[in-house]
Formats: C-alpha cells, sequence, structure tokens
C-alpha cells in the first residue's frame, strides 16, 4: 500500500539553485526544492558575494572531501569506482579538463525546449528510533518496518531561454496528468534539474573546484576517464542552499565524473554533499546520473540527457530514496491562439 511520503525531512527544506553566470549561464534547480525566501533588502552584488562566500567558508571549514583519500579508501566511499585502473599521475589532468569544458559549453548551447516522460520510485524509512518527523501538519505514517513507498508519474518539462546578456537560463519542473505544473511540497519528488548538472565542469564553473585524475575505467558500456571534484567553500557564487529555521545554510558538493575517452561528454556523474550539516542533522545527500544520447526528430544532432537517476537523502533520522527514469524525449512545442475582440 502507498503510503504518504513527507519531503521536508525533519524541519528544514532545501533551495537548491546554482546560476552559472556569463556566456554558459544556467540556473540549475538540483537536489532539493526551490522555496520563496523572504523578502529581505537589496544588496549590491559583491556584498551579497561575500556574504555568501563567508557562509561556505564557515560551515565547511572542517570539511575533508573523498578525493584526498587514498584511493582504496576512496572506492569504499564511491562503490561505483570498482574495476578502475589507477592514473599514474596528474600530467594529463589539464588537457582533460580543458576538453571536457569544451564539450560542456557545446552541450549546454544546444539544449531546446523539451517534454520527456517521467516516472518516480520513492521509498523513504527511519533511520534511528524515535517519532515520526512532522512538517506543520503533515507527518510521516510509518507501515510496519518503518518504510513507506510510492511510485508516480510525470510529464517532465525542460525550458532553455536566452538572455539579454547572451547567457542561457534552463528551467525543469514537472507537470501532472492536467497539464498543470506540480507544485514543490508534500506531493512532489523531492529532486530534480539533472538536466545541465554537468556545469560544474563548465568553463566557467572549474575555477570554482579541485579535481583529481582517478584513471580508466570501463562504465555503462563505455570506455571512460575518471576525475573526481570537491567545490572550494569561499569560490562558489550561487551555491544551493538549505533552507532552515535557523537561516540558510549553502550546499557544496563534491562526486566523481566518468568522461567518454572518445568525444569527452561525461556519461555517468555522482554527486555527494561535501560535509555533513549537523546544525540541521543533515547526514547524506547523494544523486547519480546517467547520461546518453538522444535523438529527436527535426534535431541534427543527438543531444546528451539524463536517462536514470538514483538519488539518497538522510536527515534528522529519516532516509529518503528516488529512482527517476526519463523516456521519450520530444520537442516542447508551446501552442497558442489569436482570439479576437468581438468588436472586430
Amino acid at each position: 500500500m502507498e503510503q504518504a511520503l513527507v519531503k521536508e525531512i525533519g524541519s528544514f527544506v532545501m533551495k537548491a539553485r546554482r546560476l552559472v553566470a556569463r556566456s554558459a549561464s544556467v540556473l540549475l534547480l538540483a537536489h532539493g526544492t526551490a522555496l520563496t525566501a523572504m523578502p529581505q533588502a537589496p544588496q549590491a552584488p559583491s556584498q551579497a558575494g561575500d556574504q555568501v562566500k563567508a557562509e561556505e567558508a564557515k560551515f565547511y571549514a572542517n570539511a575533508h572531501p573523498y578525493i584526498d583519500e587514498s584511493l582504496p579508501e576512496l572506492k569504499k566511499m564511491v562503490h561505483e569506482l570498482g574495476g578502475l585502473k589507477p592514473a599514474a599521475s596528474q600530467e594529463a589532468l589539464s588537457d582533460l579538463l580543458a576538453k571536457v569544458a569544451a564539450k560542456a559549453d557545446e552541450l549546454l548551447r544546444k539544449v531546446p525546449d523539451l517534454i520527456s516522460d517521467e516516472t518516480v520510485q520513492e521509498t523513504q524509512w527511519a533511520v534511528s528510533p524515535g517519532p515520526s518527523p512532522c512538517v506543520g501538519t503533515a507527518c510521516l505514517q510509518r507501515p510496519e518496518g518503518s518504510i513507506a513507498r510510492r511510485d508516480q508519474n510525470f510529464t517532465y518539462l525542460i525550458l532553455a531561454h536566452s538572455r539579454q546578456d547572451h547567457s542561457l537560463l534552463i528551467e525543469e519542473y514537472r507537470t501532472g496528468r492536467n497539464g498543470k505544473p506540480v507544485p514543490q511540497g508534500t506531493d512532489a519528488p523531492q529532486f530534480q534539474g539533472f538536466v545541465s548538472s554537468w556545469v560544474i565542469f563548465s568553463s566557467l564553473n572549474q575555477v570554482e573546484s579541485r579535481f583529481r585524475y582517478l584513471g580508466e575505467q570501463k562504465s555503462d558500456g563505455y570506455n571512460t576517464l575518471v576525475v573526481g571534484f570537491a567545490q572550494i567553500p569561499g569560490s562558489i557564487e550561487q551555491p544551493g542552499e538549505f533552507l532552515t529555521g535557523k537561516g540558510p545554510i549553502p550546499m557544496l558538493l563534491q562526486g566523481v565524473a566518468w568522461i567518454d575517452q572518445s568525444d569527452f561528454r561525461i556519461v555517468r556523474l555522482r554527486t555527494d554533499l561535501l560535509a555533513p550539516q549537523p546544525l540541521v542533522d543533515f547526514q547524506k545527500l547523494t544523486a547519480n546520473i546517467l547520461f546518453g544520447p538522444i535523438h529527436i526528430a527535426d534535431l541534427d544532432s543527438a543531444l546528451w540527457l539524463p536517462q536514470a537517476v538514483d538519488a539518497e537523502m538522510e536527515a534528522s533520522g529519516q532516509y529518503l530514496q528516488e529512482q527517476h527514469r526519463y523516456s521519450k524525449y520530444r520537442l516542447y512545442l508551446a501552442k497558442s491562439r489569436i482570439i479576437q475582440s468581438p468588436d472586430q
């Protein structure tokens, strides 16, 4: 039997928004629920940016990214690295990052307005004893075994907008069977925004992270080059945020990318929270994204889009798991009609 799943686990929600400025600009709603913040007095861009970076440095001062671990320890944390042939040195890293950045920029510019089918399987259970978590009047109804499950189907929209500064804004949201957007909240999946999640490797964003060349690996049928990354606290212009009763907390990421050796497209991307946040009892946030070529009628070349996403979150004694599957990508064409005035 399906059970109600509470998306706001514990006493906080997430506003995960990442803005990539300049020529490859992307607004990415990823790994969380975007909410409207309380009105604030306007700040000068430099002042606001400095404040955000100071918050990053404060909350992640003691972060220990897993890319700094020995390879045996790293494999224990990232199980997908089984079968990796270790890199002998870091000499190839700079050239590899430049080629991946060029491909990421190219792919971003090709994204049109799209629509696809999305299926989401959600599972949530308690990882520690205690009362069911509640947010407002919504509480998790635990069946025997402390497990709640739900399967849902959506239409998933991806809209690309060119802006006056020659940047690109990509918006992603769901609609239900009635064609109306699914509001973020207890009935919507917690995770979204995977189409352009590899913007971390774009030419304008690489300065915000540290990278480590890990080696070569066969992954998902591809011969790949494997690179780990960790965002640098105090350098991210537009990080995601945890919205808590104690104020917003920046959300920084680390992860591993599997890159096709033949054309430097990212085949698989795993992202994790850079460090747990005990202030809000947030322990884990992981997304494992599988990309592939999508051929769409009326387009000359294939697009590179998510096909499957497995996401996990642990917070406030609760564990949430979501499996997203995308199919039937096609061009989205908004329909409109002109209605004449009765006087004409």
